[in-house]
């Protein structure tokens, strides 16, 4: 077994205020919610949560169907997951809490952004951290409850390319050779990966201006106000395969030939439905600057949920090892220490973090911020 060991550091706008005058009523404090943490045991925690009705949880993985049936199977409390993007989880939220119908209990968020700028400021959503964990969970991922890390990651068709990635540099993705080759999620329907460009100027613009003088040769010289919003600039503007998802990524990069490869920017998730699917793909290992990014994952509650007790457990449930197990084989990193990568895992991601963007969470507010702004720029570039 592989074990992940705490190397990681570290929606369109909601701000409605008809919802903040209906959800402050409903604003608490996680330690307050259900049972308080003074009070706080797991068993107490089970046996308060046994008391309550069945719940629902949410997530952008259909893994959660699993997750909830194993969490189902092992406390006796009905729980019903549903698979949902991050901005249609933002929307159900804040419709639900405006409508004083809290009907879902549970999300497990990729916007981080969203939650620190929006829905918990407002009170939508409630963050709560098991006091048990507090040892095996780093502080950074503590406040609010983070449970693991998505990547993704850049990817070839290793059956055209045995030797290796065709790219080793992010630039190279900007040049007329890679025009209409390069398959990627829409950023429209992906908020994550405008928060990555956001992250990229914002922590690491430095490392994007190094990656473009080792590719060319010299200097970047740009009238952008960074070398990352230059790259973006650039490959919006070079035709990328726009797709739906990343599950309509992965069989681009699977139909690929001698004479039209393909690159990918996908979830390690995608790493099975290749091996499903009967073609082989590889990480772009050793790409510069990026390998790919590191998505924070959130745990957060419905405040005004009718089953609190139910809810923290499966909150809880989610950073254990045993409740995230279908996520970790799907290449999902714990951030609890203590939970192990399954050797069944495809992509060998566990092994690339350190090639991986990291993001800062201390940056979030300037994420959620400058949104609109990267919505905009990339649409204007790639017309």
């Amino acid at each position: 077994m592989f074990k992940f060991t705490n190397t990681l550091k570290g929606a369109s706008v909601l701000t409605i205020a008809a919802v903040m005058a209906t959800t402050a009523a409903h604003a608490q404090d996680g330690a307050d919610l259900g049972i308080s943490d003074a009070d706080y045991s797991l068993d107490a925690l089970i046996e308060a949560a046994q008391q309550e009705g069945p719940i629902t949880v949410i997530d952008a993985t259909g893994q959660i169907v699993n997750m909830a049936e194993a969490f189902t199977e092992k406390y006796g409390i009905e729980a019903v997951g549903v698979r949902m993007s991050a901005q249609e989880q933002e929307q159900i939220l804040v419709r639900e809490a405006a409508a004083n119908n809290v009907q879902t209990d549970v999300f497990n968020m990729s916007n981080l952004p969203s939650i620190t700028s929006s829905l918990l400021p407002q009170g939508i959503v409630v963050s709560w951290f098991p006091p048990d964990f507090a040892d095996v969970i780093a502080p950074e991922h503590q406040s609010p409850a983070l449970t693991s890390h998505n990547p993704w990651l850049w990817a070839y068709n290793s059956d055209v390319h045995p030797d290796g990635c065709p790219v080793d540099n992010m630039w190279a993705l900007t040049e007329p050779e890679w025009a209409g080759k390069v398959a990627f999620p829409d950023p429209q329907l992906r908020n994550e990966t405008i928060f990555w460009f956001n992250q990229m100027e914002t922590n690491s613009d430095e490392q994007m201006a190094q990656a473009y003088e080792a590719y060319f040769g010299e200097p970047l010289e740009t009238e952008e106000a960074s070398a990352t919003a230059e790259w973006v600039k650039r490959f919006a503007g070079n035709n990328p395969t726009i797709a739906r998802g990343d599950s309509d990524v992965g069989p681009i990069v699977g139909a690929s030939t001698e004479d039209d490869s393909r690159i990918g920017f996908l979830s390690t998730a995608i790493f099975r439905h290749a091996e499903r699917d009967g073609y082989n793909m590889a990480v772009c290992e050793g790409m510069q600057p990026f390998v790919g990014q590191l998505a924070p994952r959130v745990a957060v509650i419905a405040a005004g949920t009718q089953h609190p007790n139910a809810a923290k457990l499966f909150a809880r449930f989610m950073m254990t090892e045993e409740g995230m197990l279908p996520q970790l084989q799907d290449g999902k990193i714990s951030t609890n220490a203590d939970a192990n990568m399954p050797e069944m895992e495809r992509s060998g991601v566990i092994n690339l973090v350190d090639q991986l963007h990291m993001a800062d969470a201390a940056t979030a507010d300037s994420d959620f911020a400058r949104l609109q702004d990267w919505q905009d720029f990339w649409i204007v570039n790639s017309r």
